[in-house]
């Protein structure tokens, strides 16, 4: 069941198109099962299909404390996030590495990194995959805290934002206790929340705060950045800074096509942000 989940969740997920003659460029064979990994740019750098399996035998703990496996998350060389197709097909060679042995930490991550991916369209399989994670855990275990985070991801996506919203500050006093990365996911969380809820100027100021805390973690000019100024810029049309809101997202383009290239599926999104911001400045203008 869980496979099958996987199977339709990356069946909806773009694929950037494949150059002739690209290759893998960890075992050198090209093919149609090739996946865009990050921002590497060239003839076949950031092009790969065994990269999750290599991944799935090399494993590592990231020196937070935190159960976080950078691994499946960051291009070595580029240090941007691999694109969503790529992740979540390293999260399902992930899950199936500890699915049968999810009591260890790496375990619990694993399973609970795949309740994430899954629970937006696949929640019977999410909360399955949550379950199994905490069985036998303690309260402030990290892997508690990600998995209440996931259930209110879950609830958030099966329309009932207010709930979500409520579990989410029943966490607050715990989360203070984890990783940088652990907290910066439940600040977006809150604030997407916020912005469903449709209470654009809570989410707008809570959304200057993630702008830096991933500058701060991440860098300037990270992907996990780039996406959170995103996330900014459009909060700022939503709550009726139109103009500033529509600069912010242009300035934001040209930085992500020099950065990640103009080829990278996250610019498909910025660009539609654009011209959502830039329709609402034409019905301003006329009315």
């Amino acid at each position: 069941a869980i496979e099958m989940a996987f199977e339709r969740v990356l069946a909806k997920l773009p694929k950037t198109e494949v150059p002739d003659g690209a290759q893998c460029y960890i075992c050198l064979d090209g093919g149609d099962d090739l996946l865009r990994e990050c921002a590497c740019r060239g003839a076949s750098a950031g092009f790969a299909h065994c990269l999750a399996e290599m991944a799935a035998r090399n494993a590592w703990m990231t020196g937070d404390g935190h159960g976080q496996l950078s691994r499946w998350s960051y291009c070595d060389t580029c240090h941007q996030p691999f694109t969503p197709a790529l992740r979540v097909e390293m999260t399902r060679r992930r899950w199936r590495r500890y699915r049968d042995a999810p009591a260890s930490a790496a375990g619990r991550v694993a399973l609970l990194s795949a309740a994430v991916w899954l629970q937006r369209t696949e929640i019977d399989a999410a909360e399955r995959l949550r379950a199994d994670a905490l069985e036998g855990s303690a309260r402030d275990d990290v892997s508690v805290i990600l998995a209440e985070m996931s259930r209110a991801q879950s609830l958030g996506a099966a329309q009932n934002p207010k709930a979500a919203l409520e579990l989410l500050t029943g966490l607050q006093s715990r989360i203070v206790r984890c990783g940088a990365e652990v907290r910066f996911s439940y600040a977006i969380t809150r604030t997407r929340l916020l912005r469903k809820l449709g209470r654009h100027q809570e989410a707008l100021a809570a959304s200057a705060e993630n702008v830096e805390l991933a500058t701060a973690f991440a860098g300037p000019e990270s992907a996990v950045t780039i996406g959170t100024r995103s996330m900014h810029g459009e909060l700022l049309v939503r709550a009726g800074r139109v103009e500033e809101g529509h600069a912010m997202l242009t300035e934001i383009l040209v930085t992500e096509t020099r950065v990640l290239g103009a080829d990278h599926p996250t610019i498909r999104a910025t660009q539609e942000s654009i011209n959502c911001a830039a329709a609402v400045q034409r019905r301003g203008a006329s009315s």
